[in-house]
């Protein structure tokens, strides 16, 4: 009796592949970026071991890829690897490069349990430490810097290391050319992280040793047991090729219905011998049921039933949907921080926020909890980045909400444009606006007022509700209900190179109110005191040339107007470092002149001119930067000036305008 080809397989296999290369040309033509490792459960499992050993996440490791990880992991000890025989990209192309080289006649047959083939599996195992050990000690995938799929998936253009990237896709298409599944075998990482789970009584054994040594207060245990675990796996692999009492479903061979024809050992992609097997528990097998469907006589089954054909295929998609509804559902901590003596403080209290548009990577994690760690009476922090939410630990008896709130708001002003000259006053309107709680809320807040015509700019203080400050021409109207229905709005739709972004939005009018007139030149003034704070003195210089008696000084200015964009002022400090690395530069300030913002640049009249200033430091071509721990590092330019400057010849006169 002739057996069907396992069609399910075959579909999903090639629907993976199919919908990835679908998807990576999409994002190619429409200039889209797309997450090529968004499923990932490698980088899923990655994740997760970071979270146990540093208890945080790094921006590109989320909770998706977490449960495509862990899913897997339950899967490979319940029912084998059926990611491997079902959905893996890399496998699919690595078992179609072996059905090329068979029918090319090229292939080299390393039988397995030979010397050969038993030597050649440690090198997943050694690739797999060195993968986790990498990745848990910098919180950020190692494994993207060698995977041949990201690599071809971002035209490698992502975050790789071009030789290992090169190295890996040689491997895997060359050696899977020449030996069957040579990738798959010999090399995968996961496949090594796969057979630790089907050896699920060491999985156990090491999660109870780190129990143990965490429990005891053992420190920097982890590189130990990953490492003993890798070796043990391997050693298992080495001599007895197949697991034990996991997984639950494998392959039955009925020895009295076979005819002994071998034909599922050549069909089988790993070349595990079947016919010679009862239960078909070998290391290597992903229950792909190629064997089944090549057997005539009806003589392989999963676990030894036919009613159970289609059950892999089935368990693979179903397994997956639960980890796409988990990954949707559930969310870990970015960060889970604690400092102080918080084990000795009674009562301590969690607060709640959603909405902190500033928190949305690890990095900005970090950021956030340093800036409670200022915040006296708070003991620890927790942030979610994927609802931009955090959790703070505090004493309520030194602290309280409100006095958190205002740590974490940034008060902001934002100027859109300068009055002209015929308008010689603005209206002042006041608003108490809720739901403005940190930096980039303010960011897209302005951007909600940018749209509302007549508005020159505005400034927010905390309170409860925040207190905004807008001016506005006086010759325009504008209505509390036009900007009830702008600062309500639930979304804003930021037009982008590649279409639109989508921002939610929580802000809610509480109050309006107008309150009296500013001339045109308060305004600016106003709007100027932000840039003031940008002024500085270079210490090292002023110590070296700070003398005026024996170091005259100079200034040289220039209008500078473009300072009052926030994007130049996020850059300007790049500058700064620049200018305190130039032999003879001593401060530079700002000035108001006719509502105009001028730059001054204090130098040693002996060592520059004004032909120098401008060509070698506003017309620099690279920039050599001061650092944070106090080495140097060279970058390209940060800021185009266009308008030269000159020299005041009286810099105590020019100051006294100031």
């Amino acid at each position: 009796m002739k057996r069907k080809p396992n069609y399910l397989k075959h579909v999903l296999q090639w629907g993976v592949l199919a919908a990835i290369v679908v998807t990576v040309l999409w994002s190619t033509f429409a200039d889209k970026a797309v997450d090529v490792e968004k499923y990932c459960p490698f980088g899923g499992l990655q994740a997760f071991g970071t979270y146990v050993v540093n208890n945080s996440l790094a921006c590109s490791m989320s909770m998706l890829q977490i449960m495509m990880g862990l899913v897997l992991a339950v899967g490979v000890i319940l029912f084998s690897k059926l990611f491997c025989g079902y959905l893996c990209p890399v496998g699919t192309v690595g078992e179609a490069m072996g059905r090329v080289g068979k029918k090319l006649h090229v292939q080299v047959e390393i039988r397995p349990g030979s010397i050969a083939d038993r030597a050649l599996r440690v090198v997943k195992y050694v690739l797999l430490f060195t993968i986790l050990y990498n990745t848990l000690s910098s919180s950020e995938l190692f494994c993207k810097q060698l995977d041949p799929y990201y690599a071809v998936a971002t035209g490698f253009k992502g975050e790789i290391v071009l030789w290992m990237s090169i190295t890996s896709l040689v491997l895997l298409l060359l050696g899977g050319f020449v030996v069957k599944m040579f990738w798959c075998k010999y090399i995968c990482p996961l496949g090594a992280a796969s057979n630790i789970f089907k050896f699920t009584w060491l999985l156990l054994a090491a999660a109870v040793v780190a129990w143990i040594l965490g429990l005891t207060g053992v420190e920097g245990s982890w590189p130990w047991i990953i490492g003993a675990t890798c070796l043990a796996a391997y050693l298992i692999e080495m001599i007895k090729l197949r697991s034990c009492t996991f997984p639950l479903m494998y392959v039955v061979r009925d020895a009295e219905a076979c005819n002994g024809c071998g034909l599922c050992t050549k069909k089988c992609p790993y070349g595990i011998r079947v016919q010679d097997l009862g239960k078909v528990k070998h290391v290597d097998c992903t229950m792909c049921g190629q064997c089944i469907s090549s057997c005539s006589q009806d003589a392989l089954q999963f676990n030894g039933r036919r009613s159970l054909r289609w059950v892999p295929g089935i368990l693979t998609v179903v397994l997956f949907a639960i980890a796409l509804w988990l990954g949707n559902t559930l969310e870990l901590p970015t960060i889970d921080e604690k400092w102080g003596d918080y084990e000795k403080v009674e009562n301590l209290t969690t607060y709640e926020m959603q909405g902190l548009q500033t928190v949305k990577c690890y990095g900005s994690s970090k950021a956030f909890s340093a800036k409670m760690q200022t915040v006296p009476g708070v003991y620890g922090v927790k942030t979610y980045v994927r609802h931009h939410g955090v959790e703070i630990l505090y004493d309520p008896a030194k602290t309280d909400t409100v006095k958190i709130q205002e740590a974490i708001f940034t008060p902001t002003m934002r100027k859109y444009a300068m009055p002209t000259a015929d308008v010689p006053t603005l209206r002042v309107l006041q608003l108490g606006v809720e739901g403005l709680h940190d930096r980039m809320d303010m960011v897209y807040f302005g951007m909600v007022l940018q749209k509302i015509e007549g508005i020159y700019g505005f400034t927010s203080e905390f309170a409860c509700p925040v207190a905004v400050t807008v001016y506005t021409d006086p010759s325009v109207t504008i209505t509390e209900k036009q900007m009830a229905e702008a600062i309500d709005a639930r979304e804003l739709i930021i037009p982008m190179k590649e279409g639109e972004k989508t921002i939610p939005m929580h802000t809610v009018l509480k109050s309006f109110e107008w309150a009296g007139e500013v001339s045109r030149e308060e305004f600016a003034q106003v709007m100027f005191r932000e840039i003031e704070e940008m002024n500085g003195r270079f210490v090292a210089n002023q110590e070296k040339w700070g003398d005026d008696a024996a170091f005259p000084k100079a200034v040289y200015e220039m209008e500078f107007p473009s300072i009052e964009k926030p994007l130049i002022r996020r850059t300007f400090p790049y500058f700064k470092s620049f200018l305190s690395c130039q032999d003879g530069i001593t401060s530079l300030d700002f000035v108001l002149r006719d509502t105009v913002p001028v730059m001054r640049l204090h130098y040693v009249k002996s060592m520059w001119d004004d032909a120098r200033i401008w060509k070698e430091i506003f017309q620099a071509e690279k920039w050599t930067l001061r650092m944070a721990d106090g080495t140097f590092q060279e970058s390209a330019p940060r800021l185009k000036f266009t308008v030269e400057g000159h020299t005041v010849e009286e810099p105590a006169a020019a100051a006294a305008t100031k």
